[in-house]
């Protein structure tokens, strides 16, 4: 949409959509109210100017990410079809099955017709949410076209699972619900990964919340490795009190008052900053936010967004080997790879 939106309107531009509305993903990203970039972006400047000239005011909040000012998702993707209103054609409830090489360009075969192009768009999103849309599909046929993806494509800003034994299973059936102030560091082997801070969810499954998301591009198995394995060897430290010294806790008994009374049940004083939680497995697509892999970035000239392989096809957003943590990054990705991709193509008009 991004890209459609500033295409020169001369051009004969057509959206294969596959849902019955663009935008689907969008709708649902930020809770709701869509987190469009953060204020750490490299490409922040080009965002926020594009949506400013989409009319668009934003507003930056503490911790750097951006949103609508009237806080809608819907409003960005009204922004957005506005935009496109005049010059695209979409084409909703339709997928794009096989795209062939012509001497003229391209031949685009959908479940319903086939369309011609001098140039495509490959910008079909990952596998992560799988509900609104994205399948895969992209990934089928960019390969079918000589590109080729990483190794390894699976789901990160997710969920993690820490219900291995019966006991864990009876404490997240009993937390569920919960939501806790902490500091969260990922362990390997008893060595740390990296640690983040925010609010953590308990849940049936184990955890949750932005804070855990971003642990999990982390959680991986090496080249050769049995994941299944290599989760045994991953321990997630949780400290339930990241505000507080250890010294100033000593003396005190109980760990009711700094946590809730269902969660001291569980947390005594001594695994207050130090309670540990054995991962056990990771969510998957359908609650990921974003697919770690992809389309090879080598492949790509990173300044056109054109295929390296393949004159006349551009490729952006989560189909590429790009992803970032939780607070805007994955979409100031699609935004500014999808912009990067109409203004070569403009460029040659």
């Amino acid at each position: 949409m991004a890209a459609a939106s500033v295409l020169d309107k001369q051009l004969n531009i057509c959206m294969i959509e596959k849902n019955e509305n663009p935008g689907r993903k969008v709708l649902a990203s930020g809770g709701g109210r869509c987190n469009i970039t953060n204020s750490a972006c490299s490409g922040l400047e080009s965002t926020l100017g594009f949506f400013a000239s989409l009319g668009l005011v934003l507003y930056q909040d503490e911790e750097g990410r951006f949103y609508p000012y009237s806080n809608k998702a819907a409003d960005v993707v009204e922004a957005l079809r506005r935009a496109m209103a005049d010059k695209v054609q979409v084409k909703c409830n339709e997928s794009a099955l096989e795209i062939a090489k012509t001497k003229n360009g391209f031949l685009v075969k959908t479940n319903h017709q086939a369309i011609s192009a001098k140039a495509i768009i490959l910008a079909t999103g990952g596998k992560a949410a799988p509900q609104f849309g994205t399948t895969g599909d992209g990934y089928k046929l960019a390969i079918s076209l000589g590109h080729h993806t990483t190794k390894r494509i699976y789901p990160i800003l997710t969920g993690v699972e820490c219900t291995g034994d019966k006991a864990s299973q009876k404490m997240f059936k009993d937390l569920k619900g919960i939501r806790a102030k902490a500091s969260v560091t990922l362990l390997k082997d008893e060595e740390p990964l990296i640690e983040e801070a925010g609010e953590i969810q308990f849940t049936e499954y184990g955890v949750s919340g932005i804070c855990v998301f971003n642990l999990t591009p982390f959680i991986k198995a090496d080249e050769g490795e049995n994941f299944l394995e290599v989760l045994k060897r991953f321990i997630i430290k949780v400290d339930l009190a990241p505000d507080i010294s250890q010294e100033s806790l000593k003396g005190r008994s109980d760990s009711f008052g700094i946590v809730t009374e269902k969660l001291a049940k569980y947390v005594d004083m001594d695994h207050i900053k130090n309670m540990r939680l054995q991962v056990s497995g990771v969510r998957g697509w359908k609650d990921a936010q974003c697919t770690a892999g992809g389309i090879e970035i080598t492949e790509v000239d990173m300044d056109t967004m054109e295929s390296k392989l393949v004159q006349g096809l551009y490729l952006a957003g989560e189909i590429l080997d790009i992803q970032g943590p939780c607070g805007g990054y994955n979409l100031q990705n699609a935004w500014e790879t999808g912009i990067k991709a109409a203004q070569a193509i403009n460029a040659k008009i």
